[in-house]
């Protein structure tokens, strides 16, 4: 029996061998250089879906520490800025206990109250990427008003600013002007007994309290803070409020130095008011105190879980790799025989084609 073969046939043939070796060589260069099957579908077959599951997951739980990591941000803010509102407020006070007894002091912590005023109203406006801390809900806007803003009084909606409506009280309380010359005098003649009835007066009171917002403060109360979710049905809070009554008795206490200190008082009435500012100021630094280790303990909760969620994270990763991953030593033996492959094959289909019957003849 005789056996022949077409050039054609072998030609084609040649083809499909160099088809399928390109392939191999193309299958072999991908996985040494990624060190991952190249067809994940082909290689894994009906684990094809559990190496997705696993890669959804670990997805989620980056994006989970993404997420908690900006929290954790947001917390260290707002824990600087507590610490410096009760280290100002506990300086100011012991300040004040020290001037109590000099003449002219309340006119020297006067000033000095209202460097205060302005260091309370940046912290409380802290914010991270515009997000404001202290905000409550409403995290988008600076929360706190300056101490000395003026209302518009065109504008029937814009609110007295904190010193104009701590001073539209005193000339309510007592139908006296703080600034107008012709009433020093009887500003002046106003015993102790009268200052403190002013300052257990409703009209000074609800300046720190009912008239808060928006005299002071455009946030929301602080059982309304922002919350997050920082793992698997796991939420915690995730902003503050300064609303809170450790800020509201702060801005007493400076307030009192800031617009009364200033003023040609009887002695025994400043007196009476340089205790009052230290009585709140006592109470503010101690909520402040307790504000900052509440803060210091959610911290410490989101960094507990980011580690739990690593852990998790670097088990599903290992998972991912043992099914997706190729040996590297293999991959790189099966790259050098499918060039191996490749090259011979091109050299055999060279010759074919240089392949004549003239030169039989």
């Amino acid at each position: 029996m005789v056996y022949s073969v077409s050039t054609l046939s072998s030609s084609l043939r040649l083809t499909d061998y160099l088809i399928d070796h390109r392939a191999r060589l193309d299958k072999a260069v991908i996985e040494n250089a990624s060190e991952k099957h190249a067809d994940i579908g082909l290689a894994l077959g009906s684990q094809t879906g559990l190496t997705t599951s696993f890669r959804t997951e670990h997805s989620q739980l980056v994006s989970q520490l993404d997420t908690n990591r900006q929290l954790v941000t947001r917390l260290d803010v707002m824990e600087t800025a507590l610490d410096n509102v009760h280290t100002n407020g506990s300086e100011f006070r012991s300040n004040l206990i020290a001037l109590k007894q000099n003449s002219e002091s309340l006119k020297t912590a006067s000033g000095l109250a209202r460097t205060e005023l302005g260091k309370l109203t940046n912290a409380l406006n802290s914010n991270v990427g515009g997000v404001y801390v202290f905000g409550g809900v409403n995290t988008g806007t600076s929360p706190v008003r300056d101490f000395e803003y003026e209302s518009d009084p065109l504008d029937p909606t814009d609110p007295l600013g904190p010193e104009e409506a701590i001073k539209d009280a005193f000339n309510t309380h007592f139908s006296l002007t703080i600034g107008l010359d012709t009433d020093e005098a009887a500003i002046k003649a106003l015993s102790a007994a009268d200052w403190e009835g002013f300052l257990d007066s409703s009209a000074f009171n609800n300046v720190f309290d009912a008239n808060w917002t928006p005299t002071w403060s455009s946030a929301t109360d602080p059982d309304k803070k922002m919350t997050a979710t920082i793992g698997n049905g796991v939420t915690t809070v995730g902003s503050g409020s300064a609303n809170e009554e450790a800020f509201k008795s702060m801005a007493k206490g400076y307030s009192m130095i800031a617009v009364f200190g200033g003023l040609d008082i009887q002695k025994d009435a400043e007196a009476l008011i340089a205790d009052r500012a230290i009585d709140n100021l006592n109470q503010a630094t101690g909520k402040v105190i307790d504000l900052e280790a509440n803060t210091g303990a959610i911290k410490a909760n989101v960094e507990r879980t980011n580690t739990d969620i690593e852990a998790k994270k670097d088990v599903l990763n290992l998972r991912i790799n043992d099914l997706e991953n190729v040996d590297p030593n293999r991959a790189a033996v099966e790259l050098s025989m499918a060039q191996t492959q490749l090259e011979t094959t091109y050299a055999i289909t060279a010759k074919i084609q240089n392949l004549n019957i003239m030169k039989y003849l």
